[in-house]
């Protein structure tokens, strides 16, 4: 599993990410394998940037338990 940081709040499994198309200067369009979109307001080139493997927006987990981990200190940090 490899989670990319998209913006503060959205992190997505890059492996399930099926298209991303620009939709103006600031604003993309990324559709997912399930056929969910998602419409951040950040550049392309963040986006595929983070997809390709930019150090700063990569989080990788060896498997689901350690993801899970994580998520629940991120949504419950006390």
């Amino acid at each position: 599993m490899k989670l990319v940081k998209i913006k503060e709040d959205l992190y997505l499994n890059s492996d399930f990410i099926e298209s991303v198309e620009a939709d103006g200067k600031e604003s993309v369009i990324i559709t997912m394998t399930s056929g969910a979109i998602f419409s951040p307001n950040v550049s392309i080139k963040k986006v595929l940037d983070a997809i390709s493997g930019s150090e700063e927006h990569v989080i990788e987990y060896k498997d689901a338990e350690s993801y899970r981990q994580d998520r629940k200190i991120i949504k419950n940090p006390y």
